[in-house]
């Protein structure tokens, strides 16, 4: 395997570390992805240290000298696409890891996958917004709803998918992106129900907040924290929280609103 300069490494370690985690990537595979990196080329004393908005790397050469660098992680979202192939690709490193016709990965074909993988989109914004409200559907009917509030829940799923799409490239934080969110499916949820009769709007909305709750972050809080990593499983835990406590705020504001309105 080719040996890169200590500055080289340690700029491939960071480059897989920043997409695994802002693809929602548990912090003991980054981790343990970036340790990978820099011993497939050359530098197996390597340590690294990752919370939820940070990647920290030290590097320790053949000569003595350390090289530290530390990257800042802002916008996160989840991409399970991007992880696994990410992953693949750093376990090509290892001969025995790598499918037959992608061995001899070399530094230059490395991080041409890698950017390749970076800027690629995995799925089209139109297809996650349909899947958005499929969830929605699927879970009205789980709590008992009937087929026109199977057909209302899918509707808001993909205004509310489409939506958050939207928002995000606001650089709004959690809290408010899902404030906002919950008070959208309550909304439209309140307004259709002006014109459509005999609807339960309890089980529409469930189904449309059940897009919002934070499966992912109370996963890997857990995951995280029974695997020692203290600081990342409170950090996940909290971001976790104030997301439900955002959901919550919203949905019972928009509720008020409309109670005081005479709805």
């Amino acid at each position: 395997m080719q040996k890169l300069n200590a500055k080289q490494a340690t700029e491939l370690a960071l480059e897989v570390g920043r997409i695994l985690l802002q693809s929602g990537s548990a912090t003991n595979r980054v981790e343990k992805m970036m340790l990978k990196v820099c011993a497939g080329f050359g530098y197996p004393n390597t340590e690294s240290f990752v919370t939820p908005t940070g990647i920290f790397i030290s590097l320790n050469d053949t000569e003595g000298d350390i090289s530290t660098s530390i990257k800042r992680i802002e916008n996160r979202r989840i991409d399970l696409g991007k992880i696994t192939r990410v992953s693949r690709l750093v376990n090509c490193l290892e001969e025995q890891d790598c499918p037959e016709g992608r061995t001899n990965m070399d530094a230059r074909k490395f991080r041409e996958e890698l950017n390749q993988i970076d800027v690629e989109k995995t799925w089209p914004t139109w297809l996650l917004s349909l899947c958005g409200g499929a969830t929605s559907g699927f879970f009205c009917l789980l709590f008992g709803g009937a087929w026109m509030e199977f057909a209302i829940a899918v509707f808001i799923g993909i205004v509310v998918s489409y939506g958050m799409k939207f928002l995000s490239r606001l650089s709004i934080n959690n809290f408010l992106l899902n404030a906002l969110a919950a008070a959208l499916i309550v909304f439209i949820a309140k307004l259709l129900d002006l014109y459509i009769p005999y609807v339960r709007l309890d089980n529409i909305i469930i189904g449309g907040i059940m897009l919002l709750v934070p499966g992912l972050s109370i996963t890997n809080a857990i995951r995280d924290t029974m695997s020692g990593d203290l600081v990342s499983g409170t950090a996940r835990g909290m971001e976790a929280l104030f997301i439900t406590v955002g959901v919550v705020a919203g949905s019972g504001s928009m509720l008020k609103i409309w109670a005081l309105w005479g709805f």
